[in-house]
């Protein structure tokens, strides 16, 4: 390819309440905590090697994958989920066909402040699966403290084989606790049917973060809020000098880690399995340029799309939040630096400068342990179908649509409206169908719109057609142009969205995965009908 930048591509209160209800949330709620000092590629204190943290993983048995998640404040006042008595979120590793039986309890406190209940749920991002309870129904589907929900959420019989994730979706709450680490990974298998060169390789599976420094309002959420700021930053046009500037208001981390080793000999190939978790930072990976073959992004491998190649080849790949991107890497005789590259989110947008995430070195001389506590990629299984859906091409749309996002000094809209939990669909759309969708920015920051329960082929960014085209559940949309001479130029982005899979019929949500920007409005209701 030529550019080798690939661009992936019920709080019960009105939405005036939101900044005010937050500020004595986040400030009674938070904790403090310093971040994790950076430590050299090869070790950490006392010189014990400073390896990527493993994600301990809950494997399906006889079709089922069992288990049980508390959410409850960890011991710095952060809210976290916690899984065998550990603060950890495990990955859940399934089949297509298979189920996920989860009870889900709520021990996060009762009040936190300003009378604010802190209600939690689960969505399971990017499964096309029925949006009804007891699955991946986030509208309705709440446990205020001290009460429990038990999901039984049914993976797809043509479910994609790739990376996927679950985490909380209250609104007026998402970005508090995904952004305070409240997400885990969902694997699932068979990408080496798709993907045959996969089989047997080393995979890693990384989660990366951004978690506040400090949860008050003032170093939290009023950068979220702060009108006056951009206002100053639109006229100066110093974008790109605020993207770049160091951050102190988050700690990008990898694994609940600030840095990390990732062991890999010199000559061997890896499988990374990437899902940006935090709750509004973009993270620009690279490699010090060494080239990385993206076979899957957001869950569905490159070539399931009819046309498309089996992979692609970048230098760097920016990740929007909630984006995964899954890809292959070899490593060298000397170690290369895993780096998040400066990303310019506009110049409203929140800063995103470069960091330095990792290292990937040679870990022959590590302990035993060490590398073998790492997964392979289990062989091609046979029997195991192409997705029914993902594997055709789509249709010509049965219907075209405008979806306008824009803010102001009150908070964030989509075509004018925030979102109201009590209101009807904004859309109502027709399963068997696929439509089109104009994606318009009028802002000037960037926008990371997803779509619940389905995936969508992006068409063109800004009236360039892309080449390639590959599913996708989250996809950026610029911020909007300024003239020369004043003119204002909304960014397009269109897509092709896929309703044909029966599956999803029912209520379901699309909105901005920059999560303060949905809790502050940016969401909307969609309605699929027969």
């Amino acid at each position: 390819m030529n550019d080798p930048t690939i661009r992936s591509p019920f709080l019960r209160f009105s939405r005036g309440m939101i900044a005010c209800i937050l500020a004595s949330l986040l400030a009674a709620c938070g904790g403090g905590g310093s971040s994790a000092p950076v430590v050299s590629a090869t070790s950490g204190a006392g010189g014990a090697i400073n390896a990527l943290n493993v994600i301990p993983e809950v494997d399906s048995i006889n079709g089922v994958a069992t288990l049980t998640l508390t959410a409850k404040f960890d011991a710095t006042g952060r809210p976290a989920f916690f899984y065998n008595g550990q603060k950890t979120a495990p990955t859940i590793r399934v089949q297509p066909g298979d189920s996920i039986h989860l009870e889900f309890i709520n021990q996060l406190p009762q009040f936190c402040a300003a009378g604010v209940q802190t209600d939690s749920n689960l969505h399971f991002h990017g499964l096309n699966s029925a949006p009804v309870q007891p699955g991946d129904e986030v509208i309705t589907t709440l446990a205020a403290p001290g009460n429990t929900l038990n999901y039984t959420v049914v993976i797809n019989p043509d479910q994609p084989s790739g990376l996927y994730w679950y985490h909380p979706h209250p609104h007026g709450l998402s970005s508090y606790e995904v952004g305070n680490g409240m997400a885990g990974a969902i694997i699932v298998d068979g990408i080496a049917n798709s993907v045959p060169q996969t089989a047997g390789l080393r995979e890693r599976t990384i989660i990366l973060g951004d978690v506040p420094n400090n949860m008050s309002f003032t170093a939290g959420e009023e950068s979220r809020y702060r009108k006056a700021e951009t206002i100053r930053r639109v006229q100066d046009d110093d974008s790109a000098s605020v993207a770049c500037a160091p951050e102190t208001n988050g700690t990008p981390m990898i694994n609940g880690q600030s840095f990390a080793s990732i062991g890999i000999k010199p000559g061997e190939t890896e499988l990374f399995r990437v899902v940006n978790a935090s709750g509004h930072r973009h993270f620009n990976l690279s490699f010090d340029s060494a080239p990385m073959q993206i076979v899957a992004q957001d869950g569905v491998p490159i070539g399931e799309y009819p046309g498309a190649p089996q992979s692609l080849t970048a230098t760097n790949i920016v990740i929007p939040p909630a984006g995964r991107v899954e890809f292959l890497i070899t490593g060298k005789t000397s170690p290369i630096s895993m780096t998040s590259l400066c990303y310019n989110a506009g110049p409203a947008g929140d800063a995103n400068p470069q960091v330095v995430l990792g290292a990937l070195v040679n870990d022959s001389n590590w302990p035993a342990s060490l590398q073998t506590a790492v997964k392979r990629v289990p062989a091609a299984a046979k029997g195991l179908r192409r997705s029914l859906y993902y594997a055709t091409s789509m249709p010509a749309p049965s219907a075209q649509r405008t979806i306008r996002f824009s803010e102001d000094a009150n908070g964030f809209y989509l075509d004018g409206q925030a979102y109201n939990p009590s209101g009807p669909p904004s859309i109502v759309a027709h399963s068997g169908t696929t439509e089109e969708w104009t994606l318009e920015n009028d802002s000037d920051e960037v926008h990371a719109f997803h779509i619940h329960q389905t995936h969508f082929i992006v068409e063109s960014i800004n009236g360039q057609t892309q080449s390639n085209p590959h599913w996708l559940d989250t996809i950026d949309i610029p911020a909007q142009a300024h003239g020369v001479q004043g003119q204002v130029v909304p960014a397009t982005v269109k897509v092709l969205i896929d309703f044909r899979d029966p599956t999803i019929r029912g209520t379901f949500l699309y909105h901005c995965h920059i999560l303060d920007h949905e809790d502050g409005g940016m969401m909307a209701k969609i309605q699929v009908i027969s």
